[in-house]
């Protein structure tokens, strides 16, 4: 019995990676309650902080320098991270809609989502790609990058026209940032401000307009006052001037930093919504007519006193935020009151590190000369992204503890009861696994074609004269927090020995491992894992035909699943190669193994999971059904033993004409970032285990510190088998039109009983 573990009995959901979100996510974690499990949702891995992003337009900043790597962060912190699109919420059945997935439950939610932007009525579908919308943030950058390529590519004659439309801060910033980068670069192009009012940034502060307009002036950029937006064409943009005259200008390019616009799903999610579809929030930042649902940032319309759409809004609503978050938890305390400061500061990048004050107020600072505000501007950025990155460590720290404060209040009733039992599922080096099975006796059957000793990724039983059946079971830890995605992985994981030796998988079965926590808590983990399950089953025509579910002492979830397939006779494929000459092909990326070892110690790049996590998605599936055509011989998929120790298994030792294997280590594809970690010195538990299982038939320079993605462990990696040599560059072609892009031939089969890494 484990009495230590704490049970969760309630959800705090946070809708989004905004500022003040990620600071509840912090001080929740810092400080927190017990019992009270805590869920990030984003459709981005990397957050933006909107303060920096003009510092890294013109190249002053690092893309992680001024973004919050929400799947690190929340890894530091021991914190559930789902990177999933929310397009609804239902308050009444306290769920959220998310795309492509289960609806996840709450208790308490908190949407700090951000906007979006307010498009042009008239919009032709040819000119679309001509269109850069400043919002979403990470998608502008996205066409900044390109648009930066395509500038300096750029050869002609004709100078090309970009516009920038909306002259609010972010509309000025860009615009002289743009124009900054071109004269430095000496790129062919002119940049145009375009305003619907004849005011920059404010009415207001005319001290910070009179600046902007001789920055502008001196950059040579043009700008239309009282100018309006009409229509977007294929050649340009259809405007009416201050005259109230009507013409198109020609323009290559048009960013639009106009105003924002809310979600859509707001409204339709029955959410109350101002005209403008922004969500209606009280004085305590709670969504009005609602208890439980709280709103923060750009995307509200603060009832009481509408704000400006300033990100400072969001970081000031933070601690107020999280005070009456707690409250609604522990009911301890009252709700508290947002009070906006009604001027608020903002300082404005206008160039080569440089910044004015934007204030409809005094303000000191306005002393201080551009050079002088832009580091104080640099200072206050930088000092806020560090409160809320995960540490970066510049070799592997050995470990990390994740245990935060012990909770100084505590959500689980006094009278709680648990039946947590010990155990934990996870993959055991090949040589402790083959020295216990040497061990036991097992009975033959005539009806078992391959056995536990055999070696297979499946056992093969006889059917009938025509069919075979497959079996094959797989069981490990949870290695990350989305219950969805973990379900989904662990099922493709699974259903890839099925392929791996021909054949077509028909039914599964689960086994799930809960932690301790309340029946509502077991009811929607259970719920969040098997739809999981269910899509990726579904997509590989799978059905699920049972299951067990167990309390244990997991901090997360353990799954296992057994899933039975079928075969005919001829079209076996076993690991053994048979024929020397022909080449090895690798169908997925190594590096699974490493990049989570690193992750639970919040040191991998959210990017790195994300390519992982997608490549972990895809089924083998669809690699079998393509080389069902070629002559392979030796077929295996490679997990938890690395590539080489499956590579290895591939060898017959039985067979008098024994054969070995030559690998090109440099021709492995590696995810991004594995490199990078194996160089920190950070490895996957049981990659030591690994080499120390082959040690006996490799070469001492063979080791890990010099070929470490050898015996990296994979989860659901991709297939390896052997083609002739004639067949590969067509079996090539095959996997890759299909979508098996990083298919590519890793190695060959030779002569004599010889492994050799090159």
């Amino acid at each position: 019995m484990n009495k230590n573990a704490m049970p969760v009995v309630s959800d705090l959901v946070l809708l989004g990676g905004g500022h003040a979100n990620i600071q509840v996510l912090k001080m929740m974690a810092m400080n927190p309650l017990g019992g009270l499990r805590i869920t990030l949702i984003s459709d981005q891995t990397h957050s933006p902080y909107s303060g920096m992003i003009p510092g890294y337009l013109a190249g002053y900043y690092a893309y992680e320098d001024c973004h919050f790597d929400l799947r690190r962060l929340c890894e530091e912190l021991g914190l559930r991270f789902i990177k999933a699109k929310i397009i609804g919420i239902d308050p009444q059945r306290k769920k959220i809609r998310l795309e492509n997935r289960a609806d996840l439950s709450y208790d308490c939610a908190s949407i700090n989502v951000g906007i979006e932007p307010r498009s042009i009525e008239k919009l032709a579908q040819e000119s679309a790609f001509k269109i850069i919308p400043l919002k979403p943030i990470s998608q502008f950058i996205t066409h900044w990058d390109q648009l930066m390529a395509d500038l300096k590519v750029y050869k002609g004659n004709d100078s090309l026209a970009l516009a920038v439309v909306g002259a609010g801060a972010a509309g000025v910033e860009i615009s002289i940032i743009l124009k900054m980068l071109i004269d430095k670069n000496q790129w062919n192009a002119t940049v145009s401000l375009i305003h619907r009012h004849d005011t920059l940034v404010s009415e207001k502060d005319r001290q910070a307009q009179n600046q902007l307009l001789k920055t502008l002036n001196a950059l040579n950029i043009n700008f239309y006052q009282n100018t309006e937006v009409l229509e977007a064409q294929e050649n340009g943009l259809v405007l009416k001037g201050a005259n109230g005259l009507v013409h198109t200008d020609v323009f290559y390019r048009a960013l639009i930093a106009t105003q924002a616009a809310a979600p859509k799903w707001f409204k339709n999610s029955g959410l109350p919504v101002n005209q403008d579809g922004f969500l209606k929030v009280t004085e305590k930042l709670l969504v009005e007519n609602e208890d439980s649902l709280f709103a923060v940032g750009d995307c509200i319309h603060f009832s009481p006193s509408p704000l400006k759409k300033a990100g400072v809004y969001a970081v000031r609503q933070g601690m107020t935020l999280e005070h009456n978050i707690r409250a609604f938890f522990t009911q301890q305390s009252s709700l508290k009151t947002f009070y906006p400061k009604k001027n608020v500061l903002s300082l404005i990048t206008i160039g080569d590190k440089k910044a004015l004050v934007h204030q409809d107020s005094a303000s000191f600072l306005r002393v201080l000369s551009p050079e002088l505000l832009w580091i104080v501007k640099d200072w206050i950025d930088k000092r806020f992204m560090a409160r809320f990155q995960a540490k970066t460590f510049t070799v592997n720290p050995g470990q990390v503890s994740k245990v935060m404060p012990v909770p100084k209040s505590s959500l689980v009733p006094e009278d709680w009861q648990d039946n947590t039992c010990g155990g934990c599922g996870s993959k055991l080096g090949a040589s402790t696994l083959t020295q216990s099975l040497n061990k036991l006796t097992i009975p033959q059957d005539d009806f078992v074609l391959l056995g536990v000793k055999d070696g297979e990724d499946c056992a093969l039983t006889q059917v009938s004269k025509n069919t075979l059946c497959l079996q094959s079971i797989d069981q490990f830890r949870s290695f990350i927090s989305d219950p969805y995605l973990l379900g989904q992985i662990a099922t493709q994981h699974a259903l890839s020995d099925i392929y791996a030796m021909g054949g077509v998988a028909k039914t599964a079965q689960v086994g799930l491992t809960l932690c301790a926590a309340a029946e509502k808590i077991h009811g929607e983990d259970i719920f969040q894992v098997m739809s999981g399950v269910l899509d990726s089953l579904t997509k590989n025509a799978t059905a699920l035909v049972g299951g067990h579910t167990g309390e244990g002492a997991e901090l997360a979830i353990a799954i296992a699943i057994a899933v039975q397939g079928e075969v005919a006779p001829k079209q076996v494929l076993r690991k053994q190669l048979t024929q020397p000459g022909n080449q090895l092909i690798l169908t997925k990326p190594i590096g699974t193994g490493v990049i989570f070892a690193a992750n639970m110690l919040a040191q991998a790049n959210g990017k790195w999971v994300d390519a992982a996590i997608l490549s972990m998605l895809q089924s083998n599936k669809t690699t079998l059904e393509t080389i069902q055509s070629f002559t392979v011989s030796g077929c295996t998929d490679i997990t938890g033993f690395g590539l080489l120790g499956h590579a290895v298994e591939m060898l017959d030792k039985s067979s008098d004409n024994t054969l070995g294997i030559k690998i090109d280590y440099k021709a492995i594809p590696l995810f991004d970032g594995v490199n990078q970690l194996f160089e920190k010195g950070y490895f996957a538990s049981i990659a030591d285990k690994n080499h120390q299982s082959l040690r006996p038939v490799l070469s001492t320079e063979v080791n890990i510190q010099n070929f470490p993605a050898l015996f990296d462990p994979q989860t659901s990696g991709g297939l390896l088998f052997s083609v002739p040599f004639h067949q590969t560059e067509g079996c090539l072609k095959a996997l890759h039109q299909k979508g098996i892009s990083n298919a590519c031939v890793i190695g060959e089969v030779i002569e004599g009983s010889k492994i050799i890494i090159i």
